[in-house]
């Protein structure tokens, strides 16, 4: 877990997609809400981010690894 500039615990980047962070984020919210329109909010976007289209995979020119782009980006090509 990394530390934000709110002094909130997230994860690491290379252990969760940009779309599990926020999925992570969000239910971390949840969890931690008092308010029920809040929840009622953050189950809302919740839904939202399982309905997000699914990301295609890519294809590394160099290696011929597949995977989400973000991960084939910082991938150690051999």
């Amino acid at each position: 877990m990394r530390e934000t500039d709110e002094s909130i615990p997230t994860p690491d980047t290379d252990d969760f997609t940009n779309r599990e962070r926020l999925h992570w984020h969000l239910t971390s919210a949840l969890e931690s809400a008092e308010s029920m329109t809040t929840k009622a909010y953050l189950r809302g976007a919740l839904a939202a981010c399982q309905d997000l289209p699914p990301i295609p995979l890519v294809e590394c020119p160099l290696c011929g690894k597949v995977g989400l782009p973000e991960r084939i980006q910082v991938h150690d090509c051999q």
